[in-house]
């Protein structure tokens, strides 16, 4: 019954209809774009593109073009259809594999294509490798399931995943040991078998490109590492410095940074993340111990513990330990997107807190749409503990003190403190709180240079994203790949040059043109 019942919620889940008339365009698109074959760039590489459904979005058609752009520049590029099951709705993903073939087997004809599934092999995985796939299958249930708390079929659909990540593992071993390639471009880098294609890649030696969409009909790319996770940012954060006039450049960067935090502050930023405040709701506490939370579901956050278990252990033994060892106020606050129904959440965070320490006043819960904005809260606190939220750098800039247990992007850029091990976390939470930290000057320049490669120059703003199938389509391939947009993308994937940075060169070109 579960199995009919499986089937018939899959093909509920996708009109074929569309599916089909966007596979016609693709390949319309592919067919006319054989006229402008060449090469644009004597740096040429060896890349793999990674094509494979993608739930039901239109992510396999962005990195199939992708795949002919970066051709277009003079590069080797091999498509690999990974075509092998994943996910509980069977039907839709052999209906969208059926699809993609068709286009694939169009681009065959100028470039080389390959299945994932003539790669299947037997061989064992090594004990580590097992345990690697256990916990991307448990990441991926975290995804599914929008949290880590509900226990309603969490196991049955871990076990799922398990196996077919498992067979996965095999194929793509095999696959990239037989292959040799010099960057491998990918969507996500955690969801389904892309964390997978990550780790063998990694193993290999190959660099791994990765893009996400930033919602709101932007791109995020990374071209070394995983872009929900920004891991573009340490790179480009240590050019931004090494740059020879970076010590002017800083008046730039300091501009548009200050200007695009009011906006967050004020509510009218772009991705309106926050909150506006009103008079009546807003806290009278000094001197508090503020915990930001992440989505636990977002690929952003996915992976990231190195102290914790997860974020529920994080978030009980974190308030556990500042209500017995502290005279401190503790604030928890949830991630403003969760107020949004495309990030809502099914983890109860306030039952969280409530199971384990009851009522109490040193103890305050602040709800995604509760009309807090979190910049106000930062005025009321002396120390920030954060998992992976912006928020982190955003404190470091107002001078307070942050811990964080995790291995985000800013973990180890100076400005916050970071722990890999409780004894270590625990001790920065005592030191902070008894005022033995100080945020220095330097730390806060570093934490605003940080958050302006982040919220300033790292989205691309393209007509060609991942989520804009309607509006790139209704381009030709040769005025999509001369988009200016387009042209910073594929130069970041081809060279290694963080996106980031580039956007700052044209940041401060845009600039000192307007100055003069």
């Amino acid at each position: 019954m579960n199995f009919i019942r499986g089937i018939i919620w899959s093909v509920i889940t996708l009109n074929p209809i569309i599916w089909l008339s966007k596979t016609r365009r693709v390949m319309d698109l592919v067919n006319s774009w054989s006229i402008y074959e060449g090469s644009d760039n004597n740096n040429s590489k060896r890349f793999a593109v990674l094509v494979l459904p993608w739930l039901s979005t239109d992510v396999p058609w962005f990195s199939i073009v992708t795949g002919l752009f970066l051709a277009r520049r003079g590069n080797n590029v091999i498509f690999i259809l990974d075509d092998l099951p994943f996910g509980n709705k069977p039907v839709v993903f052999v209906f969208i594999i059926k699809c993609l073939r068709q286009v694939l087997k169009v681009i065959s004809q100028k470039h080389t294509v390959i299945s994932l599934s003539n790669y299947l092999t037997t061989d064992a995985l090594s004990a580590e490798q097992s345990r690697y796939v256990y916990r991307l299958a448990q990441f991926n249930a975290v995804w599914a399931l929008k949290g880590e708390m509900s226990s309603k079929g969490r196991q049955h659909y871990i076990e799922l995943i398990l196996k077919q990540l498992s067979t996965s593992y095999r194929a793509i071993r095999s696959l990239i040991e037989s292959k040799v390639f010099d960057v491998i471009f990918i969507p996500g880098g955690v969801y389904g078998s892309s964390g997978i294609w990550k780790e063998c890649a990694l193993t290999a030696g190959i660099r791994v490109a990765s893009f996400d969409s930033g919602g709101y009909g932007t791109l995020m790319l990374t071209a070394d590492g995983i872009a929900s996770q920004l891991q573009d940012i340490p790179r480009a954060f240590a050019m931004l410095k090494a740059r020879p006039h970076f010590e002017q450049e800083k008046r730039i960067v300091f501009e548009l940074a200050h200007a695009e935090m009011q906006r967050r502050r004020a509510g009218t930023d772009k991705f309106a993340s926050q909150m506006i405040s009103k008079t009546n709701q807003k806290l009278h506490i000094n001197d508090a111990v503020l915990i930001a939370l992440n989505s636990s579901w977002d690929s952003a956050a996915l992976g990231l513990h190195v102290v914790f278990e997860d974020s529920t252990q994080w978030i009980v033994e974190t308030t556990r330990w500042l209500l017995d060892n502290t005279d401190a106020p503790v604030i928890i606050r949830q991630h403003p997107a969760e107020r949004l129904q495309i990030a809502r959440t099914s983890d109860d965070y306030h039952k969280l807190l409530t199971d384990n320490f009851g009522v109490t006043d040193r103890l305050h819960f602040i709800a995604a749409d509760a009309p807090v904005n979190t910049y106000d809260l930062l005025n009321q606190v002396s120390t920030v503990i954060v998992y992976t939220s912006t928020i982190g750098v955003e404190a470091a800039t107002f001078g307070k003190v942050v811990i964080t247990p995790s291995t985000s992007y800013y973990s180890a850029l100076g400005f916050v403190w970071n722990a890999d091990s409780k004894e270590t976390y625990f001790r920065h939470i005592s030191n902070s709180v008894a005022q033995n930290y100080t945020v220095t000057p330097e730390m806060k320049d570093d934490a605003m240079c940080c958050y302006y490669l982040t919220q300033c120059c790292n989205w691309v703003f393209s007509p060609f994203n991942p989520e804009g199938y309607s509006d790139w389509s209704s381009y030709s391939l040769q005025e999509l790949y001369e988009h200016k947009s387009v042209q910073f993308m594929i130069r970041s994937i081809q060279d290694n040059i963080p996106i980031a940075l580039l956007n700052h060169i044209t940041n401060t070109h845009n600039l000192e043109t307007n100055h003069k």
